[in-house]
């Protein structure tokens, strides 16, 4: 864990929940702001959908915010912002990639929001256990007139599955469970102590639920609630979602029923109470039970907006998590500062570069060498192949051509055999020999130095240095072929830029750096 917590993206993922604060809020703040703009105008069904909708983009936000992030070119713009203001907030404080508190804070950031979203996802995992173990209880036996009611109501409201009726003393009041082969469970004391038309329009509430596909949505939230618990914004819309759904299906029931009064009546029948054992079943007393009465009968009267007390709240916190992240991405993005004199820069340049194999071994004698090349390249090595040897105690290398290819691989490794051009006297044979072997070119390409970590074909974050001289970006580059000491670059750089080519992993988390 600790291993995990300590890789790049842990500081990415903790800055992405530290932004969400602010956008949470400004989310929700939008949202009371259209409801209340709205007023009486809009519909159970439209105020529903703008729920729906605030939630998902509170849900897509932090995914946006992750890959934001990531992208090198938006962090320098970040970097340059919020060291500008870090200089005016604390003139002459500089932080580093190691010393900076919000850096150490965000493995903690991290694993407390794992913890969080682990918990709630056990939580909603043992709501759908234990209403499925409802679903497979012993149930007692309906009337065939039951059955056919519910069914009448299916074809009334054109519902395209089929539901089964289950009547249970293990539920409060009628409840839905399941989304492709959905029951109704009844309490046997709601089928046996209300009127026939009451008992049909809650079967119509309960019904709505499925041809609306409330089920699946109200799995969806559940896993939004999951991984952003941590934040109230996120519980307020849930809620407004679990309120307009639920006026959303007494609309559609009054519709089937065709009496308001009935359907009024059958839910004061029931207690107001939503049993905490199976959240994950949609059942007809859901949200305020005289909330929804009231709309019923007067639906005027009964409209309000979304909350003022709440919007101001939210409006409090947005201005108090704007500030929060603006001092410490001010903090954490803030540029350290690198001695020129510790890197090593290069120029990535245009043209023809050689395509070279490398290889250790010593001599054989006074004109033949051996050396052990890596198994991978050995289909690019060919017989007759020029090659150039460099000796340690000799200033000037001795060029040679390949000889022999060995096919036998031992410890991941070929045998190459080298002639070389003019025989060496008087060197000691156990010297021993570092070799380069020229396999091919690529014409007119782009190419700069290899870097430490440089691979072919892979995709890595360079420090490109600035025309002044004085700083470097972080961009991301894509290399090509990677022969021995260059490597192609298919994109990223120009020809003409100046990048920093040594080991900078100490510095991954930040996207520019100060050069003196």
């Amino acid at each position: 864990m600790i291993t995990l917590l300590n890789q790049p993206w842990t500081e990415r993922l903790g800055w992405t929940l530290l932004h969400f604060l602010w956008q949470g809020v400004l989310v929700a703040a939008l949202y009371a702001l259209v409801r209340a703009l709205a007023g009486g105008r809009i519909s159970a069904r439209g105020r529903y959908t703008i729920a729906c909708a605030s939630l998902l983009a509170m849900t897509v936000a932090p995914a946006l915010t992750y890959w934001w992030l990531g992208n090198s070119e938006q962090a320098a713009r970040i970097g340059d912002l919020t060291d500008w203001g870090a200089r005016q907030l604390a003139p002459g404080v500089a932080y580093s990639p190691v010393t900076d508190p919000w850096r150490q804070a965000m493995p903690g950031i991290v694993m407390a929001w794992f913890a969080g979203a682990a918990a709630c996802s056990l939580r909603l995992l043992m709501g759908f256990i234990s209403a499925a173990g409802l679903r497979r209880s012993r149930h007692a036996p309906v009337r065939t007139e039951w059955q056919q009611t519910l069914d009448r109501l299916i074809e009334r409201m054109h519902v395209s599955r089929s539901v089964r009726l289950l009547a249970t003393d293990r539920v409060d009041s009628p409840s839905v469970i399941g989304w492709l082969r959905p029951v109704i469970l009844v309490p046997v004391g709601v089928l046996c102590g209300l009127a026939p038309e009451q008992v049909e329009a809650l079967l119509a509430h309960e019904l709505a639920h499925v041809r609306r596909h409330d089920y699946l949505v109200n799995v969806l939230q559940g896993i939004a609630e999951s991984l952003l618990f941590y934040h109230p914004a996120v519980w307020w819309i849930s809620n407004q979602i679990r309120a307009e759904r639920e006026h959303c299906c007494d609309d559609l029931a009054v519709a089937v029923s065709g009496d308001v009064l009935v359907y009024a009546r059958a839910l004061a029948e029931l207690e107001s109470m939503r049993p905490a054992h199976f959240k994950a079943a949609l059942s007809a007393n859901d949200g305020s039970l005289l909330r929804r009465i009231r709309r019923l009968t007067n639906p005027v009267a009964a409209h309000s907006p979304a909350g003022w007390g709440a919007a101001w709240s939210l409006g409090a916190l947005l201005l108090l998590g704007i500030a929060g992240v603006a001092v410490t991405g001010a903090q954490g993005q803030s540029q350290p500062v690198v001695n020129l004199d510790t890197v090593w820069p290069d120029t990535v340049k245009q043209g023809d570069m050689k395509l070279e194999v490398r290889g250790l071994g010593r001599l054989t004698s006074d004109h033949t060498a051996t050396l052990q090349v890596a198994e991978t390249q050995m289909q690019e090595i060919r017989q007759g192949e020029p090659a150039m040897l460099a000796f340690p105690k000799r200033k000037e290398m001795v060029g040679g051509k390949v000889a022999v290819v060995h096919p036998e691989v031992a410890n991941q490794t070929i045998t190459v055999d080298v002639v070389m051009d003019h025989a060496l006297p008087g060197i000691d044979l156990q010297e021993p020999v570092d070799g380069i072997i020229t396999v091919g070119g690529l014409t007119n390409v782009v190419y700069v130095g290899r870097p430490v970590f440089g691979r072919s074909n892979s995709r890595v974050m360079l420090f490109k240095i600035e025309p002044d001289g004085h700083s470097a970006k972080k961009v991301p580059v894509q290399f090509g072929a990677a022969p021995v000491n260059v490597v192609e670059v298919k994109s990223g750089l120009q020809p003409g830029d100046k990048v920093i080519l040594s080991d900078m992993s100490q510095y991954d988390g930040v996207a520019a750096i100060v050069l003196r």
